[in-house]
Parts: C-alpha cells; structure tokens; sequence
C-alpha cells in the first residue's frame, strides 16, 4: 500500500477511540485532550457499555460511528483487541493505532495474539500502528494519541520515529526545555504493518521535517532499511540511537517490543555506509538534534576554538583531533590582527585562548571570519564571584562577551557551538546571548563531538550524491 496512506494518521478527519472509559487511563486522558486541542467536533468515543463520557455520546460499536471517520484508536485489553479489529476493518477504518499492550512482547501466546491481528488487518488492507505504543503526534494541527504537554506541541523542524511508546513521550517533555521542538512523532511499538522504513519513507517527502531522529531497537527488516536510509539522508539528516549493543541489551528489547536487535557491528556498518549519524547515548542524540536543527553543513573539518580557559581548551582539541576535527593555526591576517589588540601576554594561536583579556566580543567575529576555519567552538567560562562583581558596577555579561548570536548570524554559513560552564545563572546569560539558533552546552567535548558529526554527515552526503 502506498506510503501516501500514512498520512491520515496525521492528518485525520475523524477518530474513533474504541476503550474510550471514565476510569483513569489513555481511554479516559486522550478524548479530554483531544477535546482541548480543537479536535472536539471530529472523535467518537466507543465502549459496550454506551452512556455519555466528557460531554460525548459513547457508541456501543464501531459500526455505530457515524462518518467521517479514517482513523481508529484502539485502548482495549489485548484478549479484546481481535474483535475490535474486525468491527472496524466492518466498518470501513483504514488507520488503525493500537495502543494495547500484551502482545509479542509477552512470550508465545502474545505472538499467537499478535499473528492474528496482523491477519485480520492484512485481510481488511489496513494500515496498522502498533500494538504497545503510543502512536502520533502532529505539531501542525495539534493532533495527537497520546497526552502532551503545551509547550510540546509548539512546531519545530525535527521529527521523531521511535519504537517505544515511553520513550517517546519522554522525549517530547524535555525536548522543548533544550530549544528543540517537533513537527511529527511516531511510537511503532511491536510494528505489525507500519515499520521504521515506512515512517523514514514518509517523513523524506514531509515539507516541514528537516531533521529526523530515530530509536531503534532492530530493524523489522534490514535489507529495506539499508536501501532507504541513503535515499533520505541524501535530502535530511537520520540521527539513529539504536539499543541492544550487549547479550543482555538484546534480552531487554527482546521483552520490551519483541524486537531481535542482531549483531551491533551489522548496525555499525550500515549505518556509516548509508550516511544515517549513530548516537552512543541519549544526551548525544540530543546534542546532535540540537546542531543537526540549527547549524549549516560545514566547508570542510577545520574547527577554530575561543576560549577563557586553556585548559578546556585543550580538552576541546583533543576532542575534535580524535574525532577526525583539524585545529589548524590561525591565518596570517587574522593573527595579526588579533596581536593587535591582544595584550602582551596572551598567546595568538588556535585554541584562541583569552584568558581575562576582555576581548571576547571583538575576537570571536575574527575567528568566524577566518577563511582557513570551517566552524568554531566558542568556549565561555569565568568564575561567577568575578561575574557578580562586575555586574554589581553595573556592567553585564554581554559586555564581556558580545552579543554571540548576532556575531554568528554575520557568518551564516559556518556552524558555531558555544561551550558554558559554571553557576546556573550565568549558563542562562550566556544562552541567553545566544538565542534559539545557536547550540549550547555545558562541556566542550559534546559540542566537538557533534560539530564533528555535523562535518562526517556532510562528507557522506556528498559521497552519497557523487
């Protein structure tokens, strides 16, 4: 079935919640924030036991809904979950999520459970989310199968496809506190139909997903994936973070979705080969959303680094030259004019390290503007007794350091990094300095490391485009 049915997963036009119930769970959390979304006038609300639930007149069955309705939510206790599937492949519904769990997951007899939904909906041609999970979100229409936050739902450039239900609800409730917002989420959970190759196909042809992070715990199936992922990198970034490095990793995603995750170093190589980025941890893989969503593609693997401290400096550089970053020296024209106002004692080399010399702010447009350096790390650092005092005669951090955003926004075509570490209140000026569209972390290492990402990415785009 075409790729293109997906889509009314996102985009429905009206959803039958078959479970709906007023004791506390998704079947009684989902219709009230649907309701608060604007989506009031387009759910149906079906349980056996009919009667009203929030305002809404409860259907006995599915058959009852009245249209249009394309898209079916399934809350039901497993056993159950066969026979509701049959009444709404009935009734007509194409797209189904099924939010239940007890299925492959739980050993033999889930199997069995779960070959027979399958079967049913194969026979019906439906389209199949599920089952264990959480299924979609929409930013765009503020649509969404599961409960979210507000500030969730703001819309943002990086999609999500994760095979966890949990996990992806967990990522958008700190997402949004690292700058990084949404456009579309999908949990696959035990994958019957709709795997992590559909939902890369369909987001590669989504106008407002730039940037696609994926959690994987085995691929459903891998020739598919390996064919696929060179096709949708070449357009848009995959970040991957794929569990089940160990024996035991492999029993825990065995029992969590039913996946087989297979060997790591098959994974290791297939995705080098087709251009998708691996994160090694969760921190990382929000760390490479954050420089994938915001920065350009880099000219070339030259980092320059402005720092207040050598010595996070020379972490800095250690960093990017195992990572396969060259921290070359400075241009002639730009040493000289950095000898310039530098004072005597500061050294003029690449890391650029300042010490308390004050010249941040003129500084850092030089390195930017450096034509021998592709992207820069700027490093922030300073003891906060010594902030304090100068902000009680009245100066303020930007003094120190320049508004950074605007510096970086002169040179748009070179990604920047800035490193801050130290008192909370001082991390929040420094990001405050710079702004939504500039990465910050709080140690140098994860800024190289993703700005190094950034750099390996675009040479195997190239390569996947030569």
């Amino acid at each position: 079935m075409s790729i293109k049915t997906l889509d009314t997963f996102f985009k429905p036009r009206g959803v039958a919640i078959v479970g709906a119930r007023r004791s506390l769970g998704f079947g009684s959390g989902i219709p009230v924030f649907l309701q608060k979304k604007g989506w009031g006038d387009r759910i149906f609300l079906v349980n056996p036991s009919g009667g009203v639930l929030h305002g809404y007149e409860v259907y006995v069955r599915v058959q009852d809904v009245p249209a249009p309705v394309d898209l079916a939510i399934v809350i039901v206790p497993s056993a159950s979950v066969p026979a509701v599937m049959e009444d709404i492949g009935a009734r007509g519904i194409k797209n189904v999520i099924i939010e239940s769990a007890g299925f492959a997951e739980t050993g033999a007899d889930g199997r069995a459970l779960q070959e027979r939904v399958r079967s049913i909906a194969k026979r019906h041609r439906m389209r199949v989310i599920g089952p264990n999970c959480v299924g979609v979100v929409n930013t765009e229409n503020r649509f969404a199968s599961v409960e979210l936050l507000d500030e969730s739902l703001i819309p943002g450039p990086l999609s999500i496809i994760a095979q966890s239900g949990v996990f992806g609800n967990i990522l958008f409730d700190h997402l949004h506190e690292r700058g990084l917002f949404v456009s579309k989420a999908v949990t696959l959970g035990n994958r019957i139909d709709v795997d992590e190759s559909d939902m890369l196909e369909y987001l590669n042809g989504d106008p407002l997903t730039r940037v696609i992070m994926l959690y994987l715990e085995g691929a459903a199936d891998g020739r598919r994936l390996k064919e696929l992922l060179p096709v949708v990198t070449k357009n848009k970034p995959v970040l991957i973070l794929k569990s089940g490095r160990t024996n035991e990793g492999k029993r825990a995603t065995a029992s969590h979705t039913g996946s087989m995750s297979g060997e790591d170093a098959i994974y290791n190589a297939l995705f080098a080969q087709t251009g998708a980025v691996r994160a090694e941890s969760l921190s990382q893989l929000i760390d490479l959303a954050q420089v994938f969503t915001t920065q350009p593609l880099p000219g070339g693997n030259r980092l320059g680094i402005i720092t207040t401290s050598g010595s996070l400096g020379a972490l800095a550089t250690d960093v990017a030259v195992s990572s396969g970053l060259s921290v070359p020296p400075l241009s002639p024209a730009t040493a000289t004019r950095a000898r310039e106002i530098a004072p005597g004692w500061m050294n003029v080399y690449n890391p650029l390290d300042l010490g308390p010399s004050a010249n941040y702010a003129k500084l850092l447009p030089m390195l930017l503007a450096d034509p021998g350096i592709d992207m820069v790390l700027a490093i922030t650092v300073i003891p906060y007794a010594v902030v304090r005092q100068f902000k009680s005669t009245g100066m303020k951090v930007e003094d120190w350091f320049g508004n950074i955003a605007s510096a970086a926004a002169q040179f748009p075509e070179k990604p920047l990094a800035v490193v801050v570490f130290g008192h909370h209140e001082f991390v929040q000026d420094i990001a405050a300095l710079s702004g939504p569209s500039i990465p910050v972390f709080t140690e140098p290492e994860a800024g190289v490391r993703a700005l190094a990402a950034l750099w390996r990415y675009s040479t195997a785009r190239e390569r996947l485009y030569a």
